[in-house]
Order: structure tokens, then sequence, then C-alpha cells
């Protein structure tokens, strides 16, 4: 850990804590990103946060020539940030947005031993989400939270077919949108840096399943699967 990547943590982590913007770091790359990440990580661990789990980003693979990313990317799920509880204080989040994702748990890397809707709830530190994919990195993956939903039938998740709907928006997705299915999206996971290895028990939420929209306080938000279960969130402040 440099003095640079040092400072960088420090700067992520008040702005986690208090909800500010961090300036924009274009001289950051992806392999210095995954390292201030660990950093935080470790740094997290001691104030009590354990990770449970990874949220893979970037999922949508026509988005890659924009971003020049050829693969995507992964931050920790911390015990802090996975809940089942429906109703979510989103409190100092900056311009937070909301992704239905297919949800796995882990048995003997990569076998899925369960599956389930779930919603994750990102945040930029950046203003306007201006950011570089190892800004996201950094900026803890941007995973705020995550919503452990109902079940789902572990084959033919890649068909799967979602609505999101909430105030004036509804927009479909299915499975097959991030990174061609939970099971690709998985694949991918150990070949990211520093990612592997993927432990038993581990939960992984595979990605946005539509173009997530910006949500604040006092709204209600659902997620239905066609022919199958449905997850509704309330936000709070």
């Amino acid at each position: 850990m440099t003095a640079m990547e040092d400072r960088r943590a420090d700067r992520l982590l008040e702005a986690r804590e208090t909800g500010a913007r961090v300036p924009r770091d274009p001289d950051l790359d992806l392999d210095a990103a995954y390292a201030v990440a660990a950093q935080l990580e470790r740094r997290l661990a001691e104030r009590g946060n354990r990770r449970v789990g990874r949220k893979i980003g970037f999922t949508n693979r026509a988005l890659w020539d924009a971003h020049g990313l050829d693969r995507p990317i992964w931050a920790p799920v911390y015990d802090t940030t996975l809940t089942r509880t429906t109703s979510l204080a989103l409190g100092t989040l900056p311009e937070p947005r909301l992704e239905p994702e297919i949800v796995v748990g882990v048995a003997r890397y990569p076998e899925i031993a369960w599956a389930a809707i779930g919603i994750e709830i990102v945040a930029s530190h950046h203003l306007g989400w201006r950011f570089s994919p190892a800004e996201a990195v950094a900026d803890f993956g941007l995973h705020a939270m995550l919503v452990l939903g109902p079940r789902l039938p572990v084959d033919g998740l890649e068909d799967v077919e979602v609505t999101l709907s909430g105030p004036s928006f509804t927009t479909t997705g299915r499975g097959a949108n991030a990174l061609g299915g939970p099971r690709q999206a998985l694949a991918a996971l150990a070949d990211l840096p520093g990612a592997a290895p993927v432990a038993d028990g581990e939960i992984v939420t595979t990605g946005t399943l539509v173009d997530p929209p910006w949500i604040e306080p006092g709204q209600r938000w659902t997620v239905s699967v066609t022919g199958g279960p449905e997850l509704t969130v309330t936000t709070r402040p």
C-alpha cells in the first residue's frame, strides 16, 4: 500500500461515513483501485464488518468498450450490508439507485447451491455518477446494501424474467442481461483481480437486470418474477 493509496482509502472511508462527495481521480488505474479496495476491506473488518460474499458489477458487455473494460468488476458484500429487511433507510447515501438482481449461494465453486431474487442499492460518491471503472472499484464497488428475497429455481436462471415497478416507472429485464446469466457471471468472478478463491457458502449477486433507476425516501419498489415470487421494498430517510 502506497501513501497515495492510503490517502485514497482515508478519503473514501470518510465519504462512506458522511455521504460526502469525492473528487475525480483520473490517475487511478484498476490495479491501484483493487489495492485501495483491499485496504478498505481490511479497515472495515477492523470495525466489525465481515465479508459474506461479493457483488459483480459492469455485467453489461455493451458498456465495456465505452469504459475501456474487457471484464466486469467485483466488490465485497458484508454482513452489515446484507439484509432481508424491506424497509430501507437511505440515510446519507449519495444518489442511490436500485438494481434488481439474481443472487446465488456458492457450494463448491462454481456450483450454485441456491438462487434468489435480490435488490442491490448502489450509490456513488462521485457527483452525477461520473467515474471510471477504477474509481467505481475503489468506491466500494458502488455497493451500499443487498436485500435478499425469495428463492428461485436454480435451473434456467438466464431465462428468468423480471418486472421492476415503482413511482411512475416500469421496466423489464431477464437473467441473461447480466453476462449471459448468473452461471456465466459466477464463472467469471474468480478471474477478476483479487477475487479468488471463492469460498463455500459465499453469497454472490450477479449484476443488474435493468438500467437502474434513481431512488429517494418515501418510495415503494417491487421486483416481480414472471411466474414466480416478488420482492417489494420501501425507502425511508
